[in-house]
C-alpha cells in the first residue's frame, strides 16, 4: 500500500512538471508571433505609429525617399501642420500618402499652392526663386500669390500668373490689353518709358498701356500712341488722312510755326534766327520757359497776335499769373535768348530745352561744352572786346551781341519790359549815350511798324561792363561769313 502511495505521487509530480512545461511553451510561442505582427505602421486608438522589429520608431524616419516624423517621447506620428522651434512649418501628408513629410510643390483642395523646401521641409515665405523664376508667398499662409497685383511699400506694382510665377517683359490679358514688367525687378511701368528705342506710355493706375490718341488733363498736351503697337509718334504723322507734327518728347504741335528757323550753325543763321521775333513779340514774364515755347523751331502764332491786339498802354506786369496760357503769348529776357539758341542748336521741335533764368545761361551753356564765360576781368583785359553771337548776362537780365562798332560800344539783341524783342545800343564802356551802337539800333528799330506804337529803348545800359560773356566755340559755331571780323553796321546792312 504504501508503495502505491509512492508511485501516485510520482505520477502526480510528473503531470504537474508536465503542465508548467506546456504552460511555458504556449507563453513563449504568443510572444514571438506578437513581435512578429508589430513591423511598420499601425493604428492603436486612433493614432498612427511605425514599429520596427517590435519598437516604436521615435523620431526622424526615412522609408522609399520619404520622410516621416513620430514625437520622440510617444511615437505618435506626426501629421498634418507642424512647427519646430525656431517657428518653421511642415506639412505631413494624409490623403493616401501615410503622412510623409511634404516637400516641393503642394497644392490643397482649395487649389492654395505652397512650396516646401526639397531638403528641409521647411515652409517657403515670401520671395523665393525656383528654378529661375520669381514667387512670392503669404507670410502667414505660404501660399503663392497667383493671379494677382500686389504693390509694396514703395509703390511698386508686380504681377503673378495664374501659375503663381512673377511677370517679367510684355504681358496681355484676355482683354488683350498690354503691359510691361521690368525684366530684373518685375515692377509694372507706369508712365512714359522706353523700351529699346521706342517711348511709351502706360496709365499710372492700371498700368495699361495707351494707344491712339491721349491728353495730358494738366496741361493740355495731346500725343499719340499707334493703335497696334503702343509706340508713341514723333515728327509728323499721317492720322486718318491728315498730317500732324509732334514733338520728338511726343507733343502734338497745335500752334504750327509761322516762320521756320535755320539749322545750320553759323554764326550768322544764329543772329538771323535771333532777329525773327523783333517787332513781332511783347515782354510777357515767364515767357519762353514752357516746354512748347523753348523747344519750338521758328514764330509762334501767339506772339504776333498777342502782339497786334494790345496798344502802347500795354504793361506786362498785369499779365504775370505764369499760367500756361499767359506764358505762351510772348517772352521774357531769358525766353528770349533759350528760344534763340534753340533755334541754332536743333533742327526741329521738341528737343532739350536751352532755356533758364539769365543768370544760369553761362553756366548752362558752356556745362553742354558749347563755349566758355568771358568775365568782366578778361573783358577789360582785353580793351572790352566783343563778338558777334555773344551771350551776356547777369542776374537780371541777358541779351545778345549783333555787334561792335569802332567806338567799343555794341549793338544788342534782347527781350526788354518796355515793349518786347528788339535792337538796341549800349553807350560806350566809359559810359558815352552819343554813341554809334545807340544810332544803329534807332535806324533799324525805325523799320519796324510797331516802333511808334510801343515804347522801344533804343538806348540800353552799359552792359559792356555789367555781367558776364558767354562766347561760342568755333567748333559749336562756324564763321563762313566772315561776322568775327565785322563790324555792327557791316553786319545789319548783311542781315537787313
Amino acid at each position: 500500500m504504501r508503495k502505491l502511495s509512492r508511485k501516485w505521487k510520482l505520477w502526480g509530480l510528473f503531470f504537474v512538471l508536465m503542465f508548467f512545461a506546456a504552460g511555458a511553451t504556449v507563453h513563449t510561442t504568443a510572444t514571438d508571433v506578437q513581435a512578429a505582427t508589430k513591423n511598420g505602421f499601425k493604428t492603436e486608438k486612433g493614432k498612427s505609429y511605425y514599429y520596427q522589429n517590435g519598437q516604436k520608431v521615435k523620431g526622424w524616419l526615412t522609408l522609399n525617399g520619404k520622410k516621416y516624423f513620430f514625437n520622440k517621447s510617444t511615437g505618435v506620428q506626426m501629421k498634418r501642420w507642424a512647427k519646430d522651434s525656431k517657428g518653421k512649418r511642415y506639412f505631413y501628408n494624409v490623403n493616401g500618402a501615410k503622412g510623409y513629410m511634404a516637400t516641393g510643390w503642394l497644392t490643397d483642395s482649395k487649389n492654395n499652392t505652397r512650396y516646401f523646401n526639397p531638403a528641409s521641409g521647411y515652409m517657403t515665405t515670401k520671395w523665393a526663386t525656383i528654378s529661375n523664376k520669381k514667387y512670392y508667398f503669404y507670410r502667414g499662409s505660404g501660399a503663392a500669390a497667383r493671379s494677382v497685383f500686389l504693390t509694396d511699400k514703395k509703390n511698386v506694382t508686380r504681377y503673378f500668373t495664374s501659375k503663381c510665377f512673377m511677370a517679367k517683359g510684355w504681358a496681355t490679358n484676355k482683354k488683350q490689353q498690354k503691359r510691361y514688367f521690368d525684366p530684373n525687378t518685375g515692377a509694372m511701368y507706369k508712365g512714359f518709358k522706353k523700351i529699346g528705342s521706342d517711348t511709351y506710355y502706360f496709365y499710372s493706375k492700371s498700368g495699361v498701356m495707351a494707344t491712339g490718341w491721349v491728353t495730358n488733363s494738366k496741361k493740355g498736351y495731346k500725343y499719340y500712341f499707334d493703335p497696334s503697337t503702343g509706340v508713341m509718334a514723333t515728327g509728323t504723322k499721317t492720322i486718318d488722312g491728315k498730317k500732324y507734327t509732334f514733338g520728338s518728347n511726343g507733343v502734338l504741335d497745335t500752334n504750327p510755326s509761322t516762320t521756320t528757323a535755320t539749322s545750320s550753325r553759323t554764326i550768322k543763321n544764329f543772329l538771323a534766327n535771333a532777329l525773327l521775333p523783333v517787332g513781332k513779340t511783347l515782354y510777357v514774364w515767364g515767357g519762353g520757359h514752357n516746354w512748347s515755347d523753348a523747344t519750338r523751331k521758328g514764330i509762334s502764332p501767339k506772339w504776333k497776335q498777342w502782339y497786334d491786339s494790345n496798344s502802347s498802354s500795354y504793361n506786362y506786369r498785369y499779365y504775370m499769373d505764369l499760367s500756361e496760357a499767359t506764358e505762351q503769348k510772348g517772352l521774357d529776357c531769358s525766353g528770349f535768348v533759350g528760344w534763340s539758341v534753340y533755334q541754332i542748336m536743333q533742327s526741329r521741335s521738341g528737343g532739350p530745352m536751352y532755356t533758364d533764368v539769365s543768370g544760369n545761361l553761362g553756366s548752362l551753356y558752356s556745362g553742354k561744352g558749347m563755349g566758355t564765360v568771358v568775365s568782366q576781368a578778361q573783358l577789360a583785359s582785353s580793351n572790352w572786346k566783343l563778338y558777334p553771337g555773344d551771350i551776356g548776362y547777369n542776374s537780371g537780365h541777358t541779351w545778345i551781341v549783333l555787334g561792335q562798332c569802332s567806338d567799343k560800344s555794341v549793338v544788342i539783341l534782347h527781350c526788354t519790359p518796355n515793349a518786347g524783342v528788339q535792337i538796341s545800343g549800349t553807350p560806350t564802356p566809359s559810359g558815352t549815350y552819343g554813341s554809334q551802337a545807340i544810332k544803329l539800333a534807332e535806324t533799324y528799330m525805325s523799320r519796324y511798324p510797331g516802333a511808334s506804337k510801343y515804347d522801344y529803348h533804343e538806348s540800353s545800359g552799359n552792359y559792356i561792363r555789367n555781367g558776364a560773356y558767354f562766347r561760342w566755340n568755333r567748333s559749336t559755331l562756324s564763321d563762313p561769313n566772315g561776322y568775327l571780323n565785322k563790324t555792327a553796321n557791316q553786319i545789319l546792312a548783311d542781315l537787313f
